[in-house]
């Protein structure tokens, strides 16, 4: 199983939100891995730590949002809230049935869900942000 490879198409031009998209794909990018992808309690551990991350990652992408007066933030927020529910539902299911998804199927939807998001909705905010993405990089630690 290959796993994603980031692209300049992912990139939303805000270097801290594009790390973040990087650390968020090397946590799907553990279930490439054969010995994890057959592993359950693995499996369960990788969902964890990306809806652990993820709650990280919209707090930060919403903060800067709000900074930046993006005008379309309510239905982002929305969606976050909404993508934060799905996968903690995926786990939910995959904990109380095990044996019925395998890693291939955790991989492919989480894969899915991260690049559908980054790809057509944070590619908006970037493009957005355009010419301020610098200052509202450099705002967020702030």
């Amino acid at each position: 199983m290959e796993p994603i490879q980031w692209s300049r198409w992912m990139s939303v031009g805000i270097d801290d939100l594009d790390e973040d998209h990087r650390v968020l794909i090397a946590i799907v990018n553990k279930l490439s891995d054969d010995a994890n992808r057959h592993d359950p309690a693995v499996i369960e551990a990788i969902l964890d730590e990306l809806i652990a991350y993820t709650r990280h990652h919209f707090a930060a992408e919403e903060a800067c949002m709000m900074r930046s007066n993006y005008p379309t933030f309510t239905a982002h927020k929305a969606l976050h809230d909404a993508l934060t529910r799905q996968v903690e539902a995926y786990r939910d299911g995959f904990v109380a049935n095990r044996d019925a998804t395998t890693g291939e199927e955790v991989f492919d939807f989480c894969a899915e869900w991260l690049g559908r998001h980054i790809l057509k909705e944070d590619t908006r905010f970037g493009e957005y942000a355009g010419n301020g993405a610098a200052l509202v990089s450099a705002n967020m630690a702030g």
